[in-house]
């Protein structure tokens, strides 16, 4: 598996880039995905890192309501509960290809950091095969195509700094990108 990261696309490399954005932990690993997310990121004064931070645990983290939850259960379920029939439903789809998530960070299967390195694995390796392009496609069509839009509408919707809505825009193209490859 890892001489497949070695020779990722752009278009791969760019879905990691998102991935370590949403999977941030603190406000230097905040800044230092965005920093390799945008070049003009070295351009913001500390205040705009700031109010960013801000943004970024209103809209995902908390504590209070989330404003866009980064889980795909919160836009597949009824009830919008995180960890529901649709995190279980992935969670088997992994395991059916031979996978499942490394649960060091606490992260349900469903946060959108996973959904993402999920994209580019099956991307890479669909390149070298075509049980993988089939694999793919299911994911994205079933899965991803049901509640990223949503998602990235939220986004748009409820982020208050011109950086979080710039990602909101790459995860966006990158999503378009994935369509295309998959041929929705």
């Amino acid at each position: 598996m890892g001489e497949i990261y070695e020779t990722l696309t752009i278009f791969e490399s760019t879905g990691l880039l998102l991935r370590d954005f949403f999977i941030s932990h603190d406000s230097y690993t905040l800044k230092a995905a965005y920093s390799a997310l945008d070049t003009n990121a070295s351009t913001l004064t500390e205040q705009e890192w700031l109010e960013a931070e801000y943004d970024f645990n209103a809209l995902f983290v908390g504590p209070q309501t989330l404003k866009a939850p980064p889980f795909a259960s919160v836009y597949l379920e009824e009830d919008a509960l995180v960890m529901g029939k649709s995190t279980l439903s992935i969670r088997e789809f992994m395991a059916n290809i031979g996978l499942s998530i490394n649960h060091v960070n606490n992260i349900p299967d469903d946060h959108i950091s996973c959904v993402l390195e999920l994209a580019v694995l099956l991307s890479a390796n669909a390149r070298i095969s075509a049980e993988y392009q089939i694999v793919t496609t299911r994911y994205v069509v079933e899965y991803i195509a049901m509640w990223m839009p949503e998602y990235i509408a939220k986004i748009h919707i409820n982020a208050q700094t011109v950086t979080l809505k710039n990602v909101a825009e790459r995860l966006s193209f990158w999503l378009d990108e994935l369509n295309t490859r998959v041929s929705i």
